[in-house]
C-alpha cells in the first residue's frame, strides 16, 4: 500500500500521532530532511510519539519512512490530481471533453485503487485461491457483473467459481462451506442487511474470508480474514453514476486473476490453447 495512503487510512492514531501524519502528509519533502529530532521538533510532539507512530505504521524507523516518500509521492501526488469522481464531466462539455476527462477518472481510479494494494495482502489472498477446494463471491448487487465476469476468467482455465447473488441463496451457500473453502465477499460500504448475516455464518465455519470494500468504516471489516479495498472517492448517492466503483473492482479481480494466472502460467497458457474454440 502506498505510505500516503496507508497513513491517510489509519484510524486508531492517538491525537499527538494524528499530528504527525497531518505533517508528513502536507510536508513530505520536508520530511526526507529531517531526523527524529527536528521532526518532533516540527510537529511539537515528543521523540517517543514519533516512534509510536512508525511502530503502528509497522515500519522499521525514519529512514524507512524517508525512502517509501521518496518513491512513492510521485504515485500519490498524481492521485491527488483535480478530478470530480462524482460529476467527472459538466453540462456543456463537448464529446471530446468528456472523452478526455473519463480517460483521466479511469486513469486516477486505478492510480487510486494501486495505492489501496497491500502487497502481502494481496499474495495472502492469490494464496488462498490457489489451495481452495470451492471459491464462492458474494457480490452486492451493484457488483455482480464485475464479480460474474472474474468468474467467466477462472473457468477459462478450468478453475470453478460460484458467484451467488440472491441474498437467501447467498446465505444458504455460505452454509456448507468450511475451512478448505474460501469466500470473496464484496460490498461497497456495506449497506443491505443480508451481508451480515452472511459473514457471520461463513467466520461460524471458520471459512477464509476475503472483503473487498471501500475504505468507509463497516461492520463487516472485523469479520474479514483478508482486505482489499475499493477507491472510495465517490459520494454514496450524490453522484452521475458508479464509474470510479466499477472502475476500482473491474482492476482489483483482474489483478487477483492476472497473480493467480502467473502462479501457473505455462500451464495455464496451455489450458486455453487446449481448449481454444473456435466460433
Amino acid at each position: 500500500m502506498n505510505i500516503f495512503t496507508k497513513i491517510k487510512q489509519k484510524n486508531n492514531f492517538t491525537n499527538m500521532e494524528q499530528v504527525v501524519a497531518d505533517y508528513i502528509l502536507k510536508y513530505p519533502q520536508e520530511v526526507i530532511d529531517k531526523d527524529i529530532k527536528s521532526l518532533s521538533q516540527s510537529c511539537y510532539v515528543s521523540t517517543s510519539t514519533i516512534y509510536r507512530f512508525l511502530d503502528k505504521l509497522e515500519l522499521q524507523g525514519l529512514s524507512e519512512l524517508k525512502v517509501l516518500i521518496s518513491s512513492q509521492y510521485k504515485e500519490y501526488q498524481y492521485e491527488q490530481e483535480n478530478i470530480d469522481y462524482n460529476y467527472p464531466f459538466k453540462k456543456y462539455d463537448t464529446h471530446y471533453q468528456i472523452a478526455a476527462k473519463m480517460s483521466q477518472l479511469y486513469d486516477q481510479t486505478v492510480a487510486a485503487t494501486k495505492n489501496l494494494i497491500d502487497l502481502e495482502e494481496l499474495l495472502k489472498v492469490v494464496q488462498q485461491i490457489d489451495k481452495a477446494n470451492r471459491i464462492t463471491i458474494f457480490p452486492s448487487v451493484g457488483n455482480i457483473y464485475a464479480a460474474e465476469n472474474f468468474q467467466h476468467n477462472m473457468k477459462d482455465i478450468g478453475i470453478h467459481v460460484d458467484v451467488e447473488t440472491i441474498p437467501y441463496l447467498q446465505y444458504m451457500s455460505a452454509v456448507p462451506l468450511t475451512k478448505d473453502d474460501l469466500a470473496i465477499v464484496i460490498s461497497y460500504a456495506n449497506r443491505g442487511t443480508a451481508m451480515g448475516d452472511i459473514v457471520k455464518e461463513l467466520k461460524r465455519q471458520n471459512v477464509p474470508i476475503v472483503l473487498i470494500s471501500s475504505t468507509l468504516p463497516n461492520d463487516l471489516f472485523s469479520y474479514a480474514t483478508y482486505h482489499l479495498f475499493f477507491c472510495s472517492y465517490e459520494d454514496t448517492w450524490n453522484k452521475i453514476a458508479s464509474f470510479a466503483t466499477k472502475i476500482s473492482l473491474q482492476y482489483l479481480l483482474d489483478t487477483l486473476y492476472a497473480c493467480y494466472f502467473n502462479r501457473h502460467y505455462d500451464d495455464n497458457i496451455e489450458f486455453k490453447r487446449k481448449y481454444k474454440k473456435t466460433l
